[in-house]
């Protein structure tokens, strides 16, 4: 089967370029796949970070045609015209925000009046976690795109329910956020966990992720055992609020920063070094950083908000707290450690680490694309 998939990958940075990265590595064992991908994605405006780019030497690289640009229409049509001359039978879209409506829309108008692929939305979010404006504007964006796609593949529950809210009779079919197994070729550069506790957060340190959430509950914890507290990611808005707390509660020597985008080299070491990993977000439908702490056998505290709980299996996994309760936090972070829960959680983890191969979202996908029609021809 000749596949498609539209989405960021290298050289572009992120979880999103790097699941179109793994995906990628999965279906063209067996299949003809290309990537279409971004020459940028964002304004500024969207953009706080420091770069869209992955210039590492450890980028996770794949084969890509960088073609579109989300406020450029000629791009579209450049993007389309490629497309529909591959002549896919399957194309597959990265979905995570509303901002990308007008450009998905408008390039699959552009290959269904050349082509006939069966049209599949990977959704890691419906809606943005931070407002790009009105949510009757959003919905029109999401609207604009969705109403012309044959199915979706969500990663929670939450997601399929927001989904079918604004396509009820569409197919809709659910798959766990899968494992990135490329930071295994620098496992072995990592040491173990040290005696003093390590909380590690990880990822770009945005409001709605709730870091400060975690900072108060860590000082509480500090109050009853020694511990330390991990921040690595790049910040998304004012780093100066977040670290005058920190001093403010006398932290500074307890809590470390990495103030930038987390190379891929480095990301197990991180990992290895943590004893949990802390997710104290606001809000969410699902996150690529619990699949990546279980890859290395690390349970994590997590608000029990969105999609977290399917993946997050209290009292298995990890724990779950009410979202911004920090008081609540505190008290399981401190039974965490004193009660030593990392090794029974160990073996669950394990258990269920086997449900989030990419071969369950490869599977997943080509069995959505057999059923509306997908042809089985192309395949190497």
């Amino acid at each position: 089967m000749r596949i498609a998939l539209v989405g960021p990958a290298h050289p572009l940075r992120g979880g999103i370029a790097q699941y179109t990265g793994s995906l990628y590595g999965e279906l063209e064992r067996r299949h003809q796949v290309r990537i279409y991908s971004f020459r940028k994605l964002y304004p500024r405006l969207f953009f706080p970070g420091s770069s869209e780019l992955d210039q590492s030497p450890s980028a996770f690289k794949v084969p890509s045609e960088r073609l579109l640009r989300p406020l450029s229409p000629g791009s579209w049509a450049a993007a389309a015209r490629r497309v529909a001359a591959w002549g896919p039978e399957l194309l597959v879209f990265q979905w995570w925000h509303p901002f990308f409506g007008p450009a998905y829309a408008d390039l699959i108008r552009r290959v269904r009046k050349r082509a006939a692929p069966v049209i599949l939305f990977l959704c890691h979010n419906v809606f943005p976690h931070e407002r790009m404006g009105s949510r009757l504007l959003e919905t029109m964006l999401v609207r604009m795109a969705f109403r012309r796609v044959d199915g979706f593949l969500v990663q929670s529950e939450d997601l399929a329910r927001q989904v079918r809210e604004l396509r009820p009779n569409a197919p809709v079919r659910r798959v766990h956020h899968p494992a990135y197994s490329f930071y295994r070729r620098w496992d072995s550069e990592s040491p173990g966990p040290g005696e003093k506790p390590c909380i590690l957060f990880f990822g770009n340190i945005r409001a709605y992720k709730g870091l400060d959430v975690l900072i108060e509950a860590f000082a509480r914890v500090r109050q009853e055992l020694e511990a330390e507290l991990v921040v690595a990611g790049e910040f998304y808005g004012d780093p100066r609020p977040l670290k005058e707390r920190v001093r403010a509660l006398g932290l500074d020597g307890e809590v470390s920063w990495t103030g930038a985008y987390v190379p891929n080299r480095e990301v197990p070491a991180l990992f290895r070094r943590a004893h949990v990993v802390a997710l104290p977000y606001r809000s969410a439908t699902q996150s690529g950083i619990v699949p990546l702490a279980y890859q290395f056998g690390v349970p994590v505290i997590a608000s029990d908000v969105g999609g977290l709980s399917e993946v997050v299996l209290d009292g298995k996994t990890g724990l779950l707290f009410p979202p911004g309760d920090s008081d609540r936090l505190a008290r399981l972070l401190v039974d965490y450690f004193r009660r030593n829960l990392r090794p029974r959680f160990q073996p669950h983890i394990l258990k269920f680490n086997r449900r989030l191969g990419w071969d369950r979202v490869g599977g997943r996908i080509l069995e959505m694309a057999r059923s509306l029609g997908a042809k089985e021809g192309g395949e190497i």
